[in-house]
């Protein structure tokens, strides 16, 4: 089997890599654009920033449809098999609009119309999936989505009249839930074209064995990360197993005890659980790239990567998670300060795969909060991150832990400062001495984003900044 079937302008396509021209590295706005009658998916920044690439995936989450805007160039071809991708010419005709770019056209929300295509996307996935979305949804939706008219605020204006649109038929019946089960197998795809292979396996214990028999292959699931290699650095990715199709990697549940995240669930997901159950982690995810980014990234990848600046991992360092491994022999439970071992590095088995992230639940004497800070507030890099995590009783430090990203070659804690405010009165003046540990506790490098000394600077006010909101509650 050298080929992939999706739901393409309500049909079942097949692409047989035997005889198409494309290859397991082509990404899906390449396979766009290669077709006449999808040109209104733009390329433009071609690394996920601006968002004109924007389509919508449609698939099956637990028996449940679930729309989903991706920027396509981010996303290898064969990742969309047994999905649905709907683009801007789906909606709507020169005859008769979708409702959506109806009210773009009314409130004169599209200038150079570039980017129009990539926000009538965003929008209407977030209407399709949830249909009573409010304004401020329907904005939040849209931060992955760059205008360089500076038509914003006709597009906002556009979001409020969106957010009045009812008529959930005018979105449901895009969606090809019956194509899409006609595609669904249990059988492992893989394709293999120009000395370049790609496996999609169906379940955890196939995918165990790819690995096994591929220890070079690149693991991969939301692959905004990897594709990056292809599109910017031109490199070419000999061997990719895709682990995204995989149900036993997806979900989250709960216990008395802890929250369980499956290392292949998106990160929106994982959004907007946290936002009632563990807002500290909602605050950092809901800079974690833009909603485009976040439909593809999974918590799993972001963990593996083991970026010195990752947004999430300096948060769950406060929330002390645990790492759940797994080989076809063995499991492992690791603690997140020993998971990360060194730049880029993990504690990860040349037989193992990440499994689950736990999360334990907060007690009641716990404070915890995420920090990021960057150049722009979406779609940046962080400068410097942190997730600080604080038991008092009586005032007094009984528990704390101080995890930093964008300070050292990996998320480190600020032992020493940590060791400092253990049993210490929390107060200014402890604070105050405190940051001057703190202050020579790292030793971050001068680049691009900011001095090493800013980075100090950084790295102090955000204790400052904890300090004061634990003083609020």
């Amino acid at each position: 089997m050298n080929k992939v079937s999706f739901v393409f302008r309500n049909q079942i396509v097949d692409i047989d890599f035997d005889k198409e021209k494309f290859s397991p590295n082509t990404t899906l706005l390449q396979f766009l654009r290669s077709k006449n009658d999808a040109k209104g998916t733009k390329e433009g920044c071609n690394e996920g920033d601006c968002g004109a690439c924007t389509v919508v995936l449609v698939e099956k989450q637990a028996d449940k449809l679930k729309f989903r805007a991706v920027n396509s160039c981010v996303m290898f071809l064969p990742a969309v098999h047994g999905k649905q991708v709907i683009t801007i010419e789906d909606l709507g005709s020169y005859e008769e609009l979708h409702p959506i770019q109806q009210i773009f056209v009314d409130e004169h929300a599209s200038q150079c119309g570039f980017c129009t295509p990539g926000f009538i996307m965003s929008l209407f996935a977030q209407k399709a999936d949830k249909i009573n979305s409010s304004t401020d949804e329907l904005v939040e939706a849209m931060h992955g989505n760059l205008c360089r008219c500076t038509g914003y605020r006709p597009i906002v204006a556009a979001a409020e009249d969106i957010a009045k649109v009812q008529d959930l038929q005018q979105f449901e019946t895009f969606a090809k839930p019956d194509l899409i089960d006609k595609i669904a197998n249990d059988q492992t795809v893989e394709i293999h074209k120009d000395g370049l292979d790609y496996f999609i396996p169906k379940t955890f214990e196939q995918a165990l064995i790819l690995k096994e028999k591929h220890k070079n292959a690149v693991i991969t699931s939301g692959s905004t990360d990897l594709v990056l290699k292809v599109t910017k650095r031109k490199e070419k990715i000999a061997k990719i197993i895709d682990i995204s199709s995989i149900d036993e990697l997806q979900g989250i549940s709960e216990t008395n005890e802890a929250y369980i995240f499956g290392a292949g669930t998106k990160i929106e997901d994982i959004y907007q659980f946290s936002k009632q159950k563990l807002p500290a982690f909602a605050e950092i995810l809901s800079r974690f790239g833009a909603k485009q980014i976040r439909n593809r990234a999974t918590i799993g990848g972001n963990v593996a990567t083991a970026s010195p600046i990752g947004d999430v991992t300096p948060i769950l360092f406060a929330l002390s998670a645990k790492i759940i491994t797994k080989s076809s022999k063995n499991q492992r439970t690791i603690n997140i300060n020993n998971f990360i071992t060194g730049y880029r590095q993990t504690d990860l088995k040349e037989n193992e795969l990440i499994y689950q992230i736990v999360i334990p639940k907060l007690t009641e004497n716990q404070i915890v909060h995420s920090y990021k800070i960057s150049k722009r507030k979406h779609l940046d890099i962080s400068t410097v991150s942190a997730g600080f995590s604080i038991h008092l009783i009586n005032n007094k430090v009984s528990d704390i832990i101080l995890a930093y990203g964008g300070m050292a070659a990996m998320t480190k804690r600020a032992t020493k400062t940590e060791e400092f405010l253990i049993n210490k009165e929390w107060t200014y003046d402890t604070i105050s001495q405190a940051t001057k540990i703190l202050y020579n506790e790292f030793e971050p490098i001068t680049d691009a984003r900011a001095s090493a000394e800013a980075r100090r600077i950084m790295a102090k006010n955000l204790l400052i900044k904890f300090f004061n909101q634990t003083q609020q509650k």
